[in-house]
C-alpha cells in the first residue's frame, strides 16, 4: 500500500553498505522507520535534512518500507547556535513518543518550536524548558500545583509525579522552586537561569519516571 505523509526527519543511521534507516515524525502516525536507498554520508546527507518538513511517500507492504519519493514543503532556518538544541528535541521525540499519543498536537507544537527558534534570542536552556514543559503536557503529565495548594511567592516548592507542586517541608535543594518563579514558569515568562535549571532537573526526573530506561544524551551538548 502506497502512503504519503508530511513529516520531519528526526533521526538517521547507516544501514548496510548503500542504505540508511531514517525515522520520520508525522502528525498521523507518529514515529515511523523507513529505508532510504542511499547512504546517509557527508556526500548524500543534504538530499534532505533535519528541521525541514517534507512529504514522504513509501510502500507499506514491506516489513521495512522504503522511501520512494520525498518533497520539501517547509524550510526552517535558524542560527547555528540552536542546532544542538534541535538535535536534543528530536532525540526527545524519538525516545518518548508511543502509540496512542496525540501526534497531531505534538506535531503542531514541534513546528511552533522551530518557528520560535527561528525568531528567538532566548538561551538554549529556556527554549528547552518551554518545549519539555509542553511535551509533558501533551503526553498527559502537565506540571501543576497540588490540589488545594496555593501559590505563595516567598515559599519553596518541590514536585512529585501524580501529586504536583507542593510547599517544601525539607531544606532547599536543586529540585526546589521559589513560588514567584513557579508562577513565572506557569506563565512561560521565567528567565532565572537557576530556576530554569532546577525545573529542567524536575522534568528530567518526571521523564525518567514515565520511561524508566530513558537515556537522553543531547542536552549534555549545550
Amino acid at each position: 500500500m502506497i502512503n504519503t505523509y508530511n513529516g520531519f526527519l528526526i533521526h538517521a543511521r547507516n544501514y548496510r553498505e548503500t542504505s540508511s534507516i531514517i525515522n520520520i515524525f508525522s502528525s498521523e502516525i507518529g514515529i515511523k522507520s523507513l529505508l532510504f536507498k542511499g547512504k546517509y554520508t557527508n556526500k548524500e546527507r543534504f538530499k534532505f535534512s533535519i528541521f525541514n518538513e517534507y512529504s514522504f511517500t513509501y510502500n507499506d507492504k514491506y516489513s521495512l518500507p522504503f522511501v520512494s519519493k520525498f518533497e520539501l514543503i517547509n524550510q526552517y532556518v535558524f542560527d547555528r547556535k540552536y542546532y544542538l538544541l534541535g538535535l536534543y528535541i528530536n532525540e526527545l521525540l524519538y525516545k518518548t513518543l508511543r502509540e496512542g499519543y496525540d501526534f497531531e498536537k505534538i506535531y503542531i507544537h514541534y513546528k511552533e518550536f522551530l518557528i520560535s527558534v527561528s525568531n528567538s534570542n532566548d538561551s538554549l536552556a529556556r527554549l528547552a524548558l518551554l518545549f519539555e514543559k509542553r511535551l509533558l503536557q501533551d503526553l498527559g503529565y502537565e506540571l501543576l500545583l497540588q490540589e488545594n495548594q496555593y501559590l505563595i511567592e516567598d515559599r519553596y516548592y518541590n514536585y512529585n509525579l501524580g501529586e504536583g507542586f507542593k510547599v517544601q517541608s525539607s531544606e532547599k535543594n536543586n529540585y526546589s522552586i521559589l513560588g514567584k518563579d513557579l508562577q513565572s514558569f506557569f506563565l512561560n515568562t521565567l528567565t532565572s537561569e537557576k530556576s530554569i535549571s532546577n525545573l529542567r532537573l524536575i522534568m528530567k526526573k518526571v521523564f525518567r519516571q514515565i520511561y524508566p530506561e530513558l537515556n537522553l544524551l543531547g542536552d549534555k551538548l549545550f
